[in-house]
């Protein structure tokens, strides 16, 4: 039985084989540009002292300002002694040392965000890389953020499941938790990334609008990280990209017959949008969080039929026109 590659994907091989070429001829290759990771979290841990953690804020105040949402770390006492506490708390140090040893020199994620960061250069010109900074403050902080200068990541909620201390809360179930992994980091920024170039008619409350606006952000993830496993790209493990894949058409028929797509109803929305264990309406080996499946399906039917640039992809704002052009009805046409 032979391997089906689609139009688009056979187009880029030629295209990748023809530019790998003209590199060696013309020794023109353009290198990533190198991310350098500013390790607070290291930095913060070498402080001994009140004091030194008052001069920690200071010398990143930029940063801290905007992990702990304060307005003036440097006179807020109740920050210092908190963070002063935490940093000599035995128990914390354990977690501390657990994160170095995961992330090491954090070789991986510079790595990864230098591809991915290069990418996007190449598509998107205006596109300036960030500052990447990294902290350790047991869970004080949110996992990441992420804006136009600045992204600064909590080391210590992707420690891994071997972790001593994990993030706890209704917002990180376990089927939430497994995505709090080391490899998960650069997809989810990449993701958060998109939402500058993505457009959405603002008008449109379907979910099909919402679908193909979440499977755009995919489809510009797998663009800029061309060798990520689509599993890190989504977050659903392999088995549950291969059972969805191979039951796309009873998914489809289920959207399709209960007449999901132009429905704008929030709380039906939620169910196909939101995170859940599994989609019930569906079936219990149905992910959550379908809709962006599906939509990735969509909008990367779309991207490879009509061959349209990732630029124009993001720009389309008119959902539905993209789902008919698409072509999409459930089929399963390549692997």
């Amino acid at each position: 039985m032979g391997v089906r590659v689609s139009s688009r994907r056979f187009v880029q091989l030629m295209t990748a084989s023809l530019g790998l070429l003209l590199c060696i001829l013309v020794n023109s290759c353009t290198k990533p540009e190198s991310v350098s990771i500013e390790r607070l979290d290291q930095a913060l841990f070498s402080s001994k002292s009140p004091a030194d953690v008052k001069a920690f804020l200071a010398k990143h105040q930029n940063v801290v300002q905007l992990y702990f949402n304060a307005t003036n770390p440097v006179s807020d006492t109740a920050l210092i002694n908190e963070l002063t506490a935490r940093i000599t708390n035995p128990e914390l140090k354990v977690l501390y040392e657990q994160t170095q040893t995961e992330f090491g020199h954090a070789d991986r994620l510079a790595g990864e965000l230098s591809e991915a960061f290069t990418n996007i250069k190449r598509d998107f010109p205006t596109f300036k890389q960030p500052r990447v900074a990294t902290v350790v403050t047991g869970f004080m902080g949110p996992d990441l953020v992420v804006t136009d200068s600045l992204i600064i990541i909590g080391l210590d909620y992707f420690a891994g499941p071997t972790a001593k201390y994990r993030p706890r809360g209704e917002e990180f179930p376990q089927y939430v938790l497994r995505r709090y992994a080391q490899p998960y980091i650069v997809p989810t920024i990449v993701r958060i990334l998109s939402e500058r170039f993505n457009t959405q008619d603002q008008t449109d409350q379907s979910l099909l609008a919402d679908m193909v606006y979440n499977g755009k952000s995919l489809v510009f993830t797998r663009t800029m990280l061309p060798e990520v496993p689509d599993s890190l790209i989504i977050g659903y493990t392999d088995r549950q990209l291969t059972e969805t894949f191979n039951a796309q058409d009873q998914v489809w028929a289920h959207f399709i017959d209960n007449q999901l797509l132009y429905q704008t109803n929030a709380d039906i929305k939620k169910r196909y949008m939101g995170e859940r264990p599994f989609t019930a309406e569906i079936g219990n080996r149905c992910p959550g969080r379908i809709g962006d499946w599906l939509g990735w399906r969509i909008a990367s039917r779309y991207y490879d039929e009509k061959k349209v640039s990732i630029q124009d992809l993001m720009k389309t704002t008119d959902a539905r026109r993209l789902f008919q052009e698409s072509g999409y009805k459930g089929q399963k046409d390549e692997l």
